[in-house]
């Protein structure tokens, strides 16, 4: 690993594991709406979809078979788009996501 890996690696909370999870994100108030995970670490994650959304939002994400997730929305662009989680993953949770996905993760 490089030092600018090395640098974005720990930035980001952690290794991504690279995915292909469709999930639910809803806005307070709102309703659900499909979202393509592309890759998950501990802290946060990033995802595509076609809806608008902005930086600064805070959502829930629930992945299939799942409690939700709360987030903020970090960054965005015009299909994809950064998460946060409010409270990092637990490993366990973490390795509960790698176990029910298991083709996915690389």
């Amino acid at each position: 690993m490089t030092d600018d890996e090395r640098s974005n690696h720990e930035r980001r909370g952690g290794a991504r594991a690279h995915v292909a999870i469709e999930a639910d994100l809803r806005k307070p108030g709102r309703t659900p709406f499909k979202v393509l995970i592309r890759d998950l670490s501990q802290t946060g994650g990033r995802a595509e979809t076609l809806a608008k959304v902005h930086p600064g939002d805070d959502v829930m994400l629930t992945l299939p078979g799942l409690a939700p997730i709360s987030a903020t929305i970090r960054w965005t662009t015009s299909r994809e788009f950064g998460l946060q989680w409010a409270n990092p993953l637990h490993p366990s949770v973490f390795d509960h996501i790698k176990s029910r996905f298991p083709d996915l993760f690389r």
